[in-house]
């Protein structure tokens, strides 16, 4: 498993390290700096990433972008030891965990957003840190139960817990000692969201051409990706003749390589539920053969080997995190706009969202939530969406599908999860996001062919916003009941339930 190992060792995971892709290698850390070892990926590293810089240590785990330059860690580290960490915050976009020694005392660095998931155990008398809590668990650990109770009810967990009380997820946007966590993060100025595009051209930019794959959906996600870059290789999974494959299909000239089959086609990985249960253990229920898919698109297009996702490009374009399930939350998603006039708070909102755990669950929750956003200049809808983007569903379930499945055999780029995209729509107005009034300015700059193709639900960015919800209705009644509209999601929940 792809990460970094300090003070345990990546053999204690044998499946996922038996593993290992072709394009992962190992590396042990000096014996004279630490205990540790790195996986890496080959594509983002032509040599172990380690400097020294006036006799301190820095050792990367992942990639990132710095003063325009792709990994430049000679740089950073300088830049580090002469400032101070908080010049992490101009990091453009990464995905990364950095060591840091300077002299007797160690430090470990996270990227803004968390997109690094590793984890810490707290009960060790020095740093000690892995990317799967199963490689760090000892029978010195105790199991929490709430947490337990929480994961059978929402399949993922919240905040940095754990299924055990002294295992934690490394906390993002920090500077981490033995004792100390110190934040960096903060937020840069919006630019407008019909600008954002460009952002994204910029970005897909810093990696060459021949190595770009992009998982193109019948969404506006990765839809948004392919409008604001250019791509060698694409690929669509979704049952065949069914409206995922028809919709991405509209693009498949923008591609040199195009290739769409069946997620349940492929034989699964004689390993794949050893894997899972290794890198998923004790902090969410993974889904079922996205290791497989991802192991077999990464070998049908063995060149490409930078991997750009649509992760969580839904939440700003279209306010998913401020919806909930039931009664009342499917009301609201036919007459949006009363987000504008009921003004939820954020207690509420979040109580709605999690309305399966006990009062005593909850209140755990809220607890961590007014924690982790008390400092930021957001309201309540926004603090809400990026609570749930960084500890919540996304940060602790969504991520696992790109940021750690598929980053076994891709470096992983989430344009979303980039430092001016996400700042900017992250300060945007969600009354109107959530009601689908910001999706013509979002849109606005690209190019017809990709505003006007309707998405599986019926829309398209240039349908009237007030149309967009009855459309939507109707398009999700025809997913569940009429068989050949199915996509991949419904199936498979449609397969769980034949297995029960």
């Amino acid at each position: 498993m792809r990460g970094m190992y300090l003070n345990c060792d990546p053999k204690s995971l044998p499946a996922s390290f038996a593993a290992m892709s072709d394009n992962s290698k190992l590396y042990k850390f000096p014996e004279n700096i630490a205990q540790g070892y790195l996986i890496y990926d080959t594509n983002a590293w032509s040599t172990a990433p380690i400097e020294i810089y006036q006799e301190q240590v820095f050792i990367a785990s992942g990639w990132f972008i710095y003063k325009q330059k792709l990994n430049p860690l000679a740089l950073l580290a300088k830049d580090i030891v002469e400032h101070g960490p908080s010049v992490l915050n101009d990091i453009l976009a990464g995905v990364f965990v950095i060591y840091w020694k300077n002299g007797e005392q160690t430090t470990l660095l996270t990227d803004a957003l968390g997109l690094s998931t590793h984890y810490i155990d707290r009960l060790a008398s020095e740093l000690r840190i892995a990317p799967s809590v199963k490689a760090l668990l000892t029978d010195k650990h105790t199991l929490n139960n709430d947490m337990q109770s929480i994961l059978g009810k929402k399949q993922h967990l919240f905040g940095n817990f754990t299924l055990y009380n002294e295992i934690e997820r490394l906390q993002p946007g920090a500077a981490i000692t033995s004792g100390t966590e110190q934040s960096y993060f903060t937020f840069y100025d919006g630019k407008a969201i019909e600008d954002l595009g460009e952002y994204v051209n910029t970005l897909t930019e810093f990696w060459p051409y021949d190595t770009r794959i992009l998982p193109l959906s019948s969404g506006l996600d990765s839809r948004y990706l392919l409008a604001n870059g250019t791509y060698k290789y694409g690929f669509t999974y979704g049952p065949e003749g069914s409206p995922e494959r028809k919709i991405a299909g509209h693009y498949q000239q923008d591609f040199e390589h195009y290739h769409a089959f069946d997620f349940n086609e492929q034989l699964l990985h004689e390993q794949e539920q050893a894997i899972l249960d290794e890198m998923a253990f004790a902090t969410l229920k993974p889904i079922n053969r996205l290791y497989t898919n991802y192991h077999y698109i990464a070998k049908h297009y063995n060149q490409a080997s930078t991997f750009y996702d649509g992760y969580l490009g839904d939440l700003f374009q279209r306010g998913t995190y401020i919806n909930f399930k039931g009664k009342r939350g499917e009301l609201l998603k036919l007459v949006p706009f009363v987000y504008r006039f009921i003004n939820f708070s954020a207690h509420k909102l979040l109580r709605l969202r999690y309305k399966e755990l006990t009062n005593g669950e909850f209140e755990i929750l809220w607890q961590d939530y007014k924690v982790k956003t008390a400092n930021l200049a957001l309201n309540d809808y926004q603090k809400v969406t990026y609570y749930e983007f960084v500890y919540g569903r996304g940060g602790r379930y969504t991520v696992f599908g790109s940021n750690v499945l598929a980053a076994q055999f891709f470096t992983i780029v989430s344009p979303f999860a980039s430092r001016i995209v996400f700042d900017s729509f992250i300060q945007q107005d969600y009354s109107r996001a959530v009601s689908y009034r910001n999706l013509k300015k979002i849109w606005s700059k690209t190019a017809s062919k990709y505003k006007s193709q309707v998405v599986e639900s019926g829309y398209s960015p240039q349908t009237p916003a007030a149309f967009i919800p009855f459309i939507q209705l109707t398009y999700r009644l025809m997913f569940h009941f009429i068989p050949s509209r199915a996509n991949y999601g419904v199936k498979l929940k449609r397969m769980e339930k034949q297995k029960k």
